[in-house]
């Protein structure tokens, strides 16, 4: 920045030369241009981590039900539907796979139409440690998304737990 100065009857003002300006301007942009690339990944970043919450979240909600009903009825054990629809889950009889999906809410829902997340419920009678096969199932909850795309494509979580009639 130059100063002002009088020689003779004429005064300089303050001022910025153009070399100046264009090496700030140039200076602004780099730095806007880098916080702006920041953005995309920044947005992916939240995406993932509202996935992963809210699956964990469809399978407490899943697991809460299981366990709710076992001590009842350990052989018909139904997983509420947001629809109406509940179906129905044989903790005591052999391995078997039950698929319901959520909403973006999670919400679960009987069709896939317009699920945000598939769910697949897996029954598995061996469960170690236990001697009656009758009264403990090792039960995986399987959430995937997105829910319409091919299994390849999808992200997806497990959780395990033995739900146990007694």
């Amino acid at each position: 920045m130059k100063r002002a100065t009088v020689s003779g009857r004429r005064a300089r003002t303050c001022s910025f030369s153009l070399i100046e300006v264009v090496i700030a301007l140039g200076v602004v942009t780099v730095g806007i241009v880098g916080i702006l690339a920041v953005f995309p990944t920044a947005l992916q970043t939240g995406h993932s981590a509202q996935d992963e919450t809210r699956a964990a979240h469809i399978a407490q909600s899943v697991f809460g039900s299981l366990v709710a009903q076992a001590s009842s009825q350990f052989s018909n054990v139904q997983i509420p539907l947001s629809a109406g629809v509940s179906p129905s889950i044989n903790l005591r009889g052999l391995p078997t796979t039950v698929t319901v999906y959520s909403d973006n809410d999670g919400n679960l829902i009987p069709n896939s139409t317009n699920a945000a997340y598939a769910i697949f419920i897996y029954t598995n009678n061996s469960v170690p440690g236990f001697t009656d096969v009758g009264t403990a199932n090792l039960v995986t909850v399987r959430v995937a998304w997105p829910a319409n795309a091919p299994s390849a494509s999808q992200t997806f979580r497990d959780y395990v737990r033995i739900v146990s009639k007694y």
